[in-house]
C-alpha cells in the first residue's frame, strides 16, 4: 500500500512506536512472571509477544507479525498482543489496519486503557485530534493517573484551543506529580497551569494570532504549548 501522505509524521511515529514496544516488552515481562492465577493461554500469549517484539527489533516484520496473531489466537483478551501487532503497523506506515488493530482489542480486552492511549497517540498525529481527544479521556476513565494519557491529552487540548480543559488537565497533572514526588515534572505542571491561567484571564486563545500580542503574552503562549 502507498502511504506518501503520512510521511510527514512517520519519524515521530517510528519513535512513537518503539516506545510502545518497551511498554508491550514490560506488560508481557509482567504477565509471565505472575505464574500463580495465570491461565496457560495467557502465558503462551505473553511468550508470543515476547518473540514477536524481539522479531520486530530484528527488522523481521512477517515473523513478528505471525506470532502475535498467534498470541491474540491463544487468548483473545491479552492486551500487549493488540499493542505490539498494532505498533509493527505503525512502523510499517499501515495506519488503516493499525487503528482496526486497535479497534479489535478495545472491544475485546475489558478496561483497555493501554489500548485507548496508543490509538489516541495514532489519532493525534493523524491530525484527528477530537477523536484523539476521546481516546485519552477514555484511558483516563479506566487509569486517573496515566501519565502518558494526561500528557497527550493536555497537548490535544492545547491543539484544539480548549483551554479551560487544559488547565484542568495541568493542575491535575501538577497535583499528581506531586504526590510521587516528581519535582521537574511538578515544576513544569505548575508554570503551564500559570501561563493558561493568564491566557484565560485576558481570553487569548493559544492558537490565536499572535501578530498583535506583546513580547510577554507570546512567550506566555509558547509556554503554554510546551508538550505538543
Amino acid at each position: 500500500m502507498h502511504w506518501t501522505p503520512f510521511a510527514v509524521v512517520r519519524t515521530r511515529r517510528r519513535v512513537s512506536t518503539l516506545g510502545c514496544a518497551a511498554l508491550v516488552v514490560a506488560l508481557a515481562g509482567e504477565a509471565r512472571g505472575q505464574d500463580e492465577g495465570t491461565s496457560w493461554a495467557t502465558k503462551q500469549a505473553a511468550e508470543l509477544v515476547r518473540q514477536g517484539t524481539a522479531h520486530a527489533a530484528r527488522g523481521d516484520g512477517a515473523a513478528a507479525t505471525r506470532r502475535l496473531l498467534e498470541a491474540i489466537s491463544f487468548d483473545p483478551t491479552y492486551g500487549p498482543a493488540y499493542l505490539a501487532l498494532a505498533a509493527q503497523h505503525e512502523a510499517t506506515g499501515d495506519v488503516v489496519e493499525a487503528e482496526r488493530v486497535y479497534a479489535t482489542g478495545l472491544e475485546r480486552v475489558a478496561g483497555f486503557a493501554e489500548g485507548h492511549a496508543a490509538r489516541g497517540k495514532l489519532r493525534r498525529h493523524l491530525g484527528r485530534l477530537r477523536e484523539a481527544a476521546a481516546d485519552f479521556e477514555a484511558a483516563l476513565s479506566f487509569t486517573p493517573d496515566h501519565v502518558v494519557a494526561l500528557e497527550n491529552l493536555y497537548a490535544t487540548y492545547v491543539a484544539l484551543s480548549a483551554l479551560p480543559a487544559a488547565l484542568a488537565t495541568s493542575r491535575r497533572m501538577e497535583a499528581l506529580a506531586e504526590a510521587r514526588s516528581d519535582t521537574v515534572a511538578h515544576k513544569e505542571a505548575r508554570a503551564r497551569s500559570r501561563a493558561l491561567v493568564v491566557l484565560l484571564a485576558e481570553l487569548d486563545p493559544v492558537t490565536a494570532d499572535a501578530r498583535d500580542r506583546g513580547p510577554l503574552r507570546r512567550a506566555l503562549a509558547r509556554h503554554a504549548r510546551r508538550g505538543r
